[in-house]
């Protein structure tokens, strides 16, 4: 229990929020004591409700987020009032725009900030219909023009101006109600929405990688998302209907499994660059006249190679059609698609040595498939101290704790 000096219990900054994928539901509830995180809960729940990031049976996904609540809940022995919740991208679209502050005050104080936003979002409604809906509000920087210095946070700044840039992100409109609607059913609050891709923005990517020319890939079971960040903004950011689910379908019918059986096998033994695999069996098929062939790690490779050289195709037609191939300064792979072994060496082969598989380097999680909603949550952060609020997201049943 943390204590005060003066013996009463210190608010704690534990976050939860919820990530859909295109076919799955993510928790993650963790702890902040300054700028580390703790995983307190991370797991997934694959849901039927979700095609490629879009729902079409709320009942479904609906029961699937239940489980996975009530068994982090348990877990934790804890209540989840409200979350943060990240979406895919679905028709996203953004907006750069600047703004000029007046602080009455001379201090720059939380409450500056969120008229700001206040502001923006009203200013900003009547173009829903051509962008979509507001999705999220980015600040990618804020420069005093006392001091013409660029600042991260300013609040607590002593100046008469501030000059604001923000991102405005825009999605899908039904997409983000439908979303909405799941949580709230659940009677929890849905305390902010973030396109999972802004999520990138804050811990994933260094300011470096922001700052230049980034292409992060996000290969998932159902979808490959591209995402190309340059001079701090989202240029563009589109999803591609192939993803690992053709690969796990390949083994599937090639070895007469069962989906779960193969999507098992293809964990356990799966490799993707044939050229460099082993003559190690991992597989036995047996006739009925008694004999058996003998399925090598390279034969599994040279299968799994072919369908993992479908998703490069496409991202590479991608990047030539948008101009952007010979303009990319650094890939950042994530997604539980990059996980298999040789995955980035056979990327490497394709586009060039700067590329590089992100995963989160936590106790609790270690995969590439949760990159995306470790590094949402540094936002969560962030925002608490640009709006000067406490969020107040879980409680906890034992009232010691």
């Amino acid at each position: 229990m943390w204590i005060l000096k003066d013996g009463g219990k210190m608010k704690r900054n534990i976050y939860a929020s919820i990530e859909y994928g295109s076919h799955s539901i993510k928790l993650l509830v963790s702890e902040f004591y300054e700028e580390k995180q703790n995983i307190l809960f991370i797991d997934e729940m694959v849901c039927k409700g979700i095609k490629a990031g879009i729902i079409f049976d709320k009942t479904l996904i609906y029961n699937d987020a239940k489980k996975l609540i009530a068994k982090c809940e348990d877990f934790l022995s804890i209540k989840i009032e409200s979350i943060v919740l990240m979406l895919p991208s679905v028709e996203l679209t953004t907006k750069e725009v600047s703004y000029d502050i007046t602080i009455p005050e001379n201090k720059v104080k939380g409450q500056h900030i969120k008229n700001l936003f206040n502001k923006i979002y009203a200013e900003k409604a009547k173009e829903t219909d051509k962008l979509g809906e507001i999705a999220y509000i980015y600040p990618n920087s804020f420069t005093s023009l006392k001091t013409n210095k660029s600042i991260d946070n300013p609040v607590g700044e002593i100046t008469r101006q501030l000059y604001a840039n923000l991102e405005i992100v825009y999605e899908n409109q039904q997409m983000i109600i439908d979303y909405i609607s799941v949580i709230e059913q659940l009677g929890i609050e849905v305390i902010e929405i973030m396109p999972n891709v802004v999520g990138y923005k804050k811990s994933l990517l260094t300011p470096e990688e922001i700052k230049n020319c980034t292409c992060v890939i996000n290969i998932g079971a159902q979808t490959t998302t591209i995402t190309i960040f340059n001079d701090q903004l989202i240029s563009r950011s589109d999803s591609f209907k192939i993803g690992t689910k053709m690969v796990t379908e390949a083994i599937q019918e090639r070895f007469k499994l069962s989906y779960e059986d193969a999507e098992d096998f293809k964990i356990t033994h799966g490799f993707c660059l044939s050229k460099v695999a082993t003559e190690e069996v991992v597989f036995e098929e047996r006739y009925a006249d008694g004999s058996i062939t003998y399925i090598t790690n390279e034969y599994l490779a040279k299968l799994i190679e072919k369908k993992y050289l479908e998703i490069i195709r496409i991202i590479r037609r991608y990047l030539f059609e948008t101009g952007l191939k010979n303009k990319i300064d650094k890939y950042v792979l994530i997604g539980g698609g990059v996980a298999i072994e040789g995955f980035e060496k056979l990327f490497k082969n394709n586009f060039g040595e700067n590329a590089t598989i992100r995963t989160p380097n936590l106790i609790g999680t270690r995969h590439p498939k949760y990159s995306s909603i470790i590094s949402g949550q540094y936002n969560i952060l962030h925002f608490e101290r640009l709006f000067e609020v406490k969020y107040q997201m879980v409680s906890f049943k034992n009232s010691e704790i």
